[in-house]
């Protein structure tokens, strides 16, 4: 759907105008990422204390850079919601309106307003960034690459922080984000995308070997260092695919699939990596995913009533009470956004994110631009990975914001073909 705000005279947007405040939109584009990354206070904590997100610092950035965008946005624009955004609104529509049953709607209606306020940048980004998709894709592989930084600063300025011991998970240490509080798993995702946006961009020729070199080397240690391994298959997985969609020889196909081969018998022949892979986990904790199945398993059995089942417990009940035999009590995350989805919001929420989901999968498909195309894809595949082993797709998560991106850019570059063979 395309939308045409109220001409006034003497407003007109040119290309060149838009190019000229690239770097402006840029730093726009940095700052809302930062702020849909969930900076915990356990990444400050000893290992076993609690924490807690600081939502209100996320939430006055979101709303300032909400505010600068509108103002630096012109009236007459043009825009471009994609159907993946379109969704992602009837869902929050949904959503908003199932709060209203809960006893204290307050925090779930906060979440969805941050929500919706990240919907509406995505529709004012359109001119400046999302119609010429290339612009989106380096924006937010840039925008990776500065929390990356951070991270790597934050060994140097507090490295008894920075590494994070595994006491009930495993043995060793994983590297978190200290400048900017980001968990391991974050900082394994801030590295993945990043090497994966950087592979794809070397291989399309669209950045030179050594910068390009140099996020890959990047991206790699930070996933090794945080020692995600969620990371690390989402983004095999992406980068499969990726590759798989924009290979035109049967060479190039068979060659896709007998990399990620060659480098899973590595894996488990090399010492140092089955370690690094294991992570001095055992086979029950291997075999329950770090003990996520154990609260999988209590969303899937419970019995709920019909209206819990369509519409959830609420927003914002990301954990499950467990109890042991002993009566002991634990609180578990459910650590997956379709299992999150439901427990939050019901199977309705689940089909309409999953329809988004799809729609951006087609819209991936019909990119007539092989760099796009791959980059959509590899972000849609890490989210698609990803999200069976991570929850965020019923808020403004990064793993949202992946999904947004690559329906938004892939969109745009069908478009611009369709308008070029116009011309």
């Amino acid at each position: 759907m395309t939308l045409l705000a109220p001409p006034v005279p003497g407003t007109t947007d040119t290309d060149q105008e838009i190019e000229k405040a690239g770097w402006f939109w840029l730093l726009l584009w940095c700052l809302l990422v930062l702020g849909v990354q969930p900076w915990s206070a356990r990444a400050a904590a000893p290992q076993g204390t609690t924490g807690s997100t600081n939502s209100m610092l996320k939430g006055a950035l979101l709303i300032a850079v909400f505010l600068v965008v509108l103002a630096a946005t012109k009236p007459g624009f043009r825009t471009r919601i994609s159907p993946a955004t379109n969704l992602y609104v009837v869902y929050v529509l949904f959503a908003s309106a199932t709060a209203f049953l809960l006893t204290e709607p307050l925090s779930p209606l906060l979440r969805l307003a941050r929500l919706l306020l990240g919907l509406m940048l995505i529709f004012l980004f359109w001119r400046p960034l999302i119609q010429i998709p290339e612009r989106l894709i380096r924006a937010h592989l840039i925008a990776h690459l500065l929390l990356a930084a951070t991270v790597v600063l934050s060994v140097l300025w507090d490295p008894a922080q920075a590494w994070r011991p595994l006491n009930s998970f495993g043995t060793g240490f994983r590297l978190q984000g200290v400048i900017i509080p980001m968990l391991p798993p974050r900082v394994g995702e801030v590295g993945a995308i990043l090497l994966g946006l950087a592979i794809i961009a070397l291989v399309a020729r669209k950045m030179p070997v050594i910068p390009a070199g140099m996020m890959i080397g990047l991206g790699l240690v930070l996933v090794a260092l945080s020692r995600t391994r969620t990371a690390a298959a989402a983004v095999g997985f992406g980068l499969v695919l990726a590759l798989l969609l924009t290979r035109k020889t049967w060479v190039g196909r068979v060659a896709t699939f007998a990399v990620p081969a060659l480098v899973g018998l590595v894996f488990l022949s090399v010492p140092s990596l089955h370690t690094w892979l294991l992570r001095g986990q055992g086979a029950a904790q291997i075999s329950s995913l770090s003990g996520r199945t154990t609260s999988w398993q209590y969303v899937l059995d419970e019995d709920v009533s019909l209206q819990t089942a369509i519409i959830g417990h609420g927003l914002g009940n990301k954990r499950v009470l467990l109890t042991r035999g002993e009566g002991d009590v634990d609180v578990m995350a459910i650590d997956n956004s379709w299992l999150s989805l439901y427990w939050e919001t019901g199977l309705l929420a689940v089909t309409i994110v999953g329809i988004a989901l799809i729609v951006a999968w087609i819209s991936v498909l019909r990119a007539p631009t092989p760099y796009v195309k791959a980059s959509g894809a590899l972000l849609l595949g890490y989210v698609t990975a990803a999200s069976l082993n991570e929850s965020g797709l019923s808020d403004l998560s990064s793993m949202t914001l992946h999904l947004l991106v690559a329906a938004a850019v892939c969109d745009a570059d069908r478009l611009r073909a369709r308008a070029r063979a116009l011309t």
